[in-house]
């Protein structure tokens, strides 16, 4: 194992971190998870995300899955970008594109 290839490991942790946790919470449907989706009307969509959320980490960590737990991740990202932006006047559109792109970031450097 290369020195890039563990920091690509260890920048991928927060990302993974989040994203587990991200998945649970609207699994089990957490306050603050709930009432977000309620805000957006998309409640009917919060189960399905949190489990995409948690399929791509799955598939991420294992080297071999890698590649489709990014695209996962990525695309769930894109739309969590995208709905901040319009449906929540852009307010905190930097955390979506920080996970992504970290997660992004760590793939190509393991």
């Amino acid at each position: 194992m290369t020195v890039l290839s563990i920091i690509g490991w260890i920048l991928s942790i927060p990302a993974v971190w989040t994203l587990s946790k991200s998945g649970t919470d609207k699994i089990i449907k957490s306050n603050e998870s709930v009432q977000n989706f309620q805000f957006m009307k998309l409640q009917n969509y919060r189960v399905p995300i949190g489990i995409l959320e948690l399929l791509g980490v799955l598939l991420f960590i294992f080297p071999a899955t890698s590649l489709y737990g990014l695209l996962i991740i990525v695309s769930v990202m894109s739309g969590a970008v995208a709905l901040h932006l319009s449906l929540m006047g852009g307010k905190k559109t930097w955390f979506p594109l920080l996970i992504g792109g970290l997660s992004v970031l760590s793939f190509f450097i393991r």
